[in-house]
């Protein structure tokens, strides 16, 4: 049975890790990362990694939950704060916001999932989880509510023009919400 590491009570290990291993996850990807250069850039001992998240897997999942969690959170108070507001319009824009503050998150979520079977489920669990948040609260009283296919389209494009935006950083955030925003009203219209 491996060893387990011994830390102090107010060991501040967890959340350096997770910013390592978000930082590094989303650069080079899963599987080009290794756990020793997690615990170097965060300034831990490997044991630390492992004590908290028991495998690089284990790491990767919950980071992914973090940030879908924190994704959901950010989208649902932009649109709290702007109750005049069109609720998808805002709520677009706030998912490219956050993704455009967030770089790790942004490949972590959006690109392809490692290989590893298991976090294939998890990638696939949570872009799921996504989906039916952002769908309900970017409905609201909306006719979206109503309409599946319409849910689905939504979720489909904003992701696929958040994907594409990654590799076009250049094109103004604005530009993009408009994109989304104009197969939203042609779904809509159709």
């Amino acid at each position: 049975m491996p060893r387990r590491a011994k830390l102090r009570p107010d060991e501040p290990g967890r959340e350096r890790v997770l910013e390592a291993g978000l930082e590094l996850f989303g650069e080079r990807g899963y599987h080009a990362v290794s756990v020793a250069e997690i615990g170097a850039r965060a300034g831990i001992a490997k044991s630390v990694l492992y004590h908290h998240f028991g495998s690089k897997a284990g790491l990767f999942e919950a980071i992914a939950e973090c940030e879908t969690r924190d994704l959901v959170e950010y989208v649902a108070a932009a649109v709290a704060a702007a109750p005049g507001e069109p609720r998808v319009r805002t709520g677009v824009d706030a998912y490219l916001r956050f993704f455009a503050e967030r770089p790790g998150a942004w490949r972590l979520l959006l690109r392809d999932p490692p290989a590893d079977p298991d976090l294939i489920d998890v990638h696939a669990r949570l872009a799921a989880e996504r989906e039916r948040a952002l769908a309900e609260l970017l409905a609201g009283p909306d006719k979206l509510r109503a309409e599946p296919a319409s849910i689905g389209l939504t979720s489909t494009a904003i992701r696929t023009f958040a994907a594409w935006w990654y590799e076009h950083r250049d094109v103004p955030r604005e530009d993009v919400a408009d994109a989304i925003m104009d197969v939203i009203q042609a779904r809509r219209r159709g």
